[in-house]
């Protein structure tokens, strides 16, 4: 129950967050300009909750959390008084519609620029991206790279952790040229080169993975099943079990590690299970009853509240911790790397390189945002970061009904010094929204797929 509340908490603080903050700069940059706002809406459709200021401005909390806007006083949609008229969005100039519009994915960018200097002086540890296992006649096996290295640079540019490992092979989804590869044994000091062939390369469009797709599989040290730690109040505390504690079978079922364990007792929520544990070189069977919790699709998972005797070892850990200062040209860094990804990857969805059914909706966005906050504040930071950074993107993009359709509409009219007719305005708009309204209809397709 407190793993849904606090995805629910990560959802609402997501959607108030990222959307607030875009909708804000657009309200506040028109509010500074002397542009009269009449309607300030996080989401669309019917309103839960309404309110006016002193200067007549309504904000809404509406129904369907898939956006927001601020509608402006325009003599285009309404009758308007002629003393009213200069605050009217339609009759200011140029510069003014476009700092009002260009204003919210540039807050997108600046607010995913903060939460990553936020991030760096907090502090984060990132694991080096370590080749744990190599597929058979995978692409990389095929060109020679063995387990047990570390891969240190792509294309020529370092990666220190397995998300500067994606964002490089994600950059390169769909090309077909050979991509370099930098990796160094972790016994040697030496880089080794090699050369992998993308020719062949192919991702599952609806649920991809860059690192399977490639036959690779990251180290990942095997985990004792040891109890460390037991929450309290938890089903463990309220049975024998106790720190130190290693469980040899589930049921008469051998684990060998803690992955076996989680993956047992998930699979039997609210279930009388017997452990044979080893305590002090002897063998003892206890019986407990696992807890049960539902995830944000209301599936029932198993739970004992016991953490493991582990620590990764620290030739494996990348810690990433700087003063205020330091820490700007890594958040500045991380903010343009993103956005070179967000870009490459629209790019090659419009140019058909990565498909449709790679797209993730709103449920893959609830999912994340709440799995991201229950895993601790700095996974919750990165997944806003990066949201952040994915919206303004896609907002600057010049299609009819987003801000880079609007953008790109009063370019064109300040190019041929006169408005552009309201009929032909009305027929790119309608299609424009058609075409939103199907990548939204396929997203949420996407995700109900991979339920």
């Amino acid at each position: 129950m407190l793993n849904i509340l606090i995805s629910i908490i990560g959802i609402i603080v997501t959607l108030l967050l990222i959307i607030g903050i875009h909708e804000f700069s657009h309200f506040i940059v028109a509010r500074l300009l002397g542009i009269k706002v009449l309607r300030f809406s996080i989401g669309f459709g019917k309103k839960l909750w309404s309110c006016f200021d002193k200067k007549g401005t309504e904000y809404v909390i509406a129904a369907i959390p898939l956006g927001g806007y601020v509608k402006m006083l325009d003599a285009k949609e309404e009758t308007v008084s002629i003393d009213d008229l200069p605050l009217t969005y339609d009759h200011q100039p140029f510069y003014k519609k476009f700092l009002v519009v260009v204003a919210g994915p540039l807050s997108n960018l600046l607010l995913a620029f903060v939460l990553y200097w936020m991030l760096f002086m907090m502090g984060f540890s990132s694991i080096a991206p370590i080749i744990g296992k190599i597929t058979p006649h995978s692409i990389f096996a095929e060109a020679g790279i063995k387990s047990n290295v570390e891969i240190t640079r792509i294309d020529n540019i370092p990666t220190s952790s397995w998300m500067g490992v994606l964002i490089r092979i994600l950059s390169r989804t769909g090309d077909t040229s050979k991509m370099q590869i930098g990796v160094k044994p972790l016994d040697k000091q030496t880089l080794q080169e090699y050369q992998i062939n993308l020719a062949n390369w192919h991702m599952d469009n609806l649920k991809p993975d860059p690192l399977t797709s490639l036959g690779i599989e990251p180290y990942e040290p095997e985990i004792p099943a040891i109890i460390d730690k037991i929450n309290a109040n938890s089903p463990a505390a309220e049975s024998d079990l106790s720190s130190g504690d290693k469980i040899l079978a589930i049921n008469g079922k051998k684990i060998a590690n803690w992955l076996e364990l989680v993956t047992e007792i998930d699979k039997r929520p609210t279930e009388k299970i017997n452990l044979t544990i080893e305590r002090a070189k002897k063998q003892y069977n206890i019986s407990v009853t696992t807890g049960s919790e539902r995830d944000l699709l209301f599936k029932k998972h198993g739970f004992l509240g016991v953490t493991p005797q582990f620590k990764w070892p620290d030739n494996l850990i990348h810690k990433n911790q700087y003063n205020p200062f330091i820490a700007l040209s890594h958040a500045w860094q991380n903010t343009m790397d993103f956005t070179y990804l967000n870009l490459v990857i629209i790019g090659k969805l419009f140019t058909g390189k990565v498909s449709l059914q790679s797209l993730g909706g709103p449920i893959s966005i609830f999912q994340t945002a709440g799995t991201a906050l229950n895993q601790g504040i700095a996974p919750f930071l990165s997944f806003l970061a990066f949201l952040s950074i994915s919206i303004g993107i896609i907002n600057i993009f010049p299609i009819p009904g987003l801000d880079g359709g609007h953008l790109l509409f009063q370019t064109i009219e300040a190019i041929i010094r006169r408005p552009i007719s309201d009929r032909v305005l009305a027929l790119f708009y309608r299609i424009g929204f058609i075409l939103i309204f199907l990548l939204i209809v396929q997203s949420i397709i996407n995700d109900v797929l991979r339920l």
